[in-house]
């Protein structure tokens, strides 16, 4: 399987459940934080799933998630 259907699986669907780039890489158990990462960005700019930004004081962190529609 691609490295975008096996992330696909763990991706939760709603914005209530979404999860980081690192929790997923730590569910999948291979290939390395940042390319997980890379993929995730790849795959919410081409519209694939949503990303949202948390912010608290000088560190953020992106979410990651699929739309229920």
């Amino acid at each position: 399987m691609t490295i975008e259907g096996d992330i696909a699986q763990l991706i939760p669907i709603g914005e209530e459940n979404a999860v980081s780039a690192r929790l997923l890489w730590k569910q999948l158990g291979m290939w390395s934080a940042q390319s997980i990462k890379a993929k995730l960005n790849e795959m919410a700019a081409a519209g694939l799933i949503e990303r949202k930004r948390i912010v608290r004081g000088h560190h953020g962190t992106n979410l990651y998630f699929r739309s229920r529609a």
